[in-house]
C-alpha cells in the first residue's frame, strides 16, 4: 500500500515538472488568476471598509451636539443662503444649532459679543467668520482653553493664532476676483487698446476690514493690472482709492497711466453711501468698467445706474460685475445691466460647515475646505451647474 502511494506521488511530482517545462502560458495564467484573486479580495475589503464606514456614520448619535455658528451678519441674501445650508445638514446629522450675526457687518463690537455668548453657551464647536480677527484674539484664547474647536466659513478668521482654527470652509476669494477681472478684461481690452487717452476701471468696495470683501477687490485689481501690463499698456492706482487697497494691492498711485483703478470704500456700510461711490465712478467719462466686490457693492452700482443708465454691453457703455448673487444683481445680468457676476456657494458652504463642525467636536480630524465660485452670465444662469448656486 505504501509502495503504491509512493509511486501514485512520484507520478504527479513528474506530471508538474513536465507542465512547468511546456513554456510560459502557464505561468501567466497562475499570474493573472492571482491578480484577478488580489483585486477581488482588495474590492472586497474596500467594500467591508466603505459600508463599515457608512455604518458607522448611520449609527453616530449626534443628538448630544450643539453648534453655536456667527456669521457676519443676516441682513443680505447670502447668508440666508448659509442658513439654510446650515439648517439642512444639521436636521440630517441630528445637531442643535444656533446661528447669529450682527446687524451690519460694520458692527464688530456686535459680533465680539455674539462669539462671547456662543462660547458661554458650552457649545460642541463653534462656527466663525470674523469680521475683524484682532478683535476676537481674546475669545480665540477662551475657545483654545475650553477644549472648543472652531471652523472658519466664508472669509474665516485670517491672522488668528495657530491651532486656534481646526479648519476653514471658504471661498478663495483672491482667485474668485481674479476670475471676475479676467471675464471683465475680455469686453474692454479693444478698448483698452485702441485708447488714446486714459480709460478708468472703479471698484466699490464695501470695508477695507473683511478679509473676505478686501480680497475679492485685491484680487481683481492685481489681476487686471497684470492683464493691462501684459497688453503693453501703464497701469496706476487713482489717487482717490482706499489706501489699504493701494497698499495691499501693490499697485502704485499714477492718475495718469493708459489704465486707472479707483477704489471707493464708503466712511460706513450703508446702501446710500455705496450707491454715491459707484455714481461717483459712473459719472466720470472716462469709465469704461466697474465692479462690486460683494452684493451689498453690486446693489450700489444698481442703485446708482438707475439715475444715470451707464451700465450695459452696448456700444460705449461701461461694463458692470458684481460679486455673490441676490435678486437684484440676477435681474442685472438677465437684463444685460450686468455683464456678469461671481456667485459662491453658500447652501453648500452651510452644508460643508456643519459637517467639518460635527467632525471636530467628535475628536475627528479636519482640513480646509475650498467651496468654490463661479461666472455666471445672462447666457448660463440657467444652466443647472450654475442655478443650484445662486440664491436670491
Amino acid at each position: 500500500m505504501k509502495k503504491k502511494l509512493l509511486a501514485a506521488l512520484i507520478s504527479v511530482a513528474m506530471v508538474a515538472t513536465l507542465l512547468a517545462g511546456c513554456g510560459g502560458g502557464g505561468d501567466t495564467t497562475t499570474t493573472d488568476t492571482t491578480t484577478d484573486a488580489a483585486a477581488e479580495t482588495e474590492e472586497t475589503t474596500d467594500a467591508a471598509e466603505t459600508e463599515e464606514t457608512a455604518d458607522a456614520e448611520a449609527t453616530t448619535d449626534n443628538s448630544g451636539l450643539h453648534l453655536e455658528i456667527v456669521s457676519k451678519g443676516l441682513q443680505h441674501a447670502y447668508w440666508q443662503a448659509v442658513l439654510n445650508g446650515v439648517n439642512s445638514k444639521a436636521e440630517e446629522l441630528g445637531v442643535t444649532v444656533n446661528f447669529v450675526g450682527p446687524d451690519s457687518e460694520s458692527n464688530i463690537q456686535q459680533q465680539v459679543q455674539q462669539l462671547e455668548t456662543a462660547l458661554n453657551a458650552n457649545p460642541s464647536a463653534i462656527g466663525l467668520a470674523a469680521l475683524d480677527t484682532n478683535s476676537v484674539m481674546d475669545l480665540l484664547q477662551t475657545a483654545v482653553d475650553s477644549g472648543i474647536p472652531i471652523v472658519g466659513f466664508d472669509s474665516g478668521v485670517p491672522g488668528a493664532p495657530e491651532g486656534a482654527i481646526v479648519a476653514n470652509c471658504s471661498t478663495d476669494n483672491l482667485a474668485a476676483g481674479g476670475i471676475a477681472a479676467q471675464e471683465v478684461y475680455k469686453l474692454i481690452s479693444d478698448r483698452i487698446a485702441n485708447a488714446e487717452g486714459t480709460v478708468r476701471i472703479g471698484v466699490v468696495a464695501q470695508d477695507a476690514t473683511s478679509e473676505s470683501v478686501v480680497n475679492r477687490g485685491l484680487g481683481f485689481i492685481q489681476e487686471m493690472a497684470s492683464l493691462v501690463a501684459d497688453s503693453g499698456k501703464t497701469v496706476g492706482m487713482a489717487s482717490v482709492s482706499n489706501e489699504r487697497y493701494v497698499t495691499d494691492s501693490g499697485v502704485e498711485v499714477n492718475d495718469e497711466a493708459d489704465v486707472v483703478i479707483e477704489v471707493r470704500v464708503p466712511a460706513s456700510v450703508t446702501s446710500e453711501l455705496s450707491a454715491a461711490d459707484a455714481s461717483a465712478i459712473l459719472e466720470q467719462e472716462d469709465t469704461i468698467a466697474i465692479y462690486g466686490s460683494n452684493e451689498h457693492s453690486a446693489n450700489g452700482i444698481i442703485t446708482a445706474n438707475e439715475n444715470l443708465n451707464k451700465c450695459g454691453t452696448g456700444e460705449g457703455q461701461v461694463i458692470a460685475a458684481g460679486f455673490d448673487s441676490g435678486a437684484s444683481i440676477m435681474q442685472a445680468v438677465r437684463s444685460g445691466v450686468f455683464a456678469g457676476a461671481v456667485t459662491q456657494a453658500p447652501v453648500a458652504m452651510g452644508e460643508q460647515l456643519v459637517e467639518t463642525l460635527v467632525k471636530a467636536a467628535n475628536g475627528e480630524t479636519v482640513e480646509d475646505i475650498d467651496t468654490g465660485c463661479q461666472w455666471y452670465t445672462a447666457e448660463n444662469m440657467d444652466d443647472p451647474e450654475i442655478a443650484q448656486n445662486l440664491y436670491e
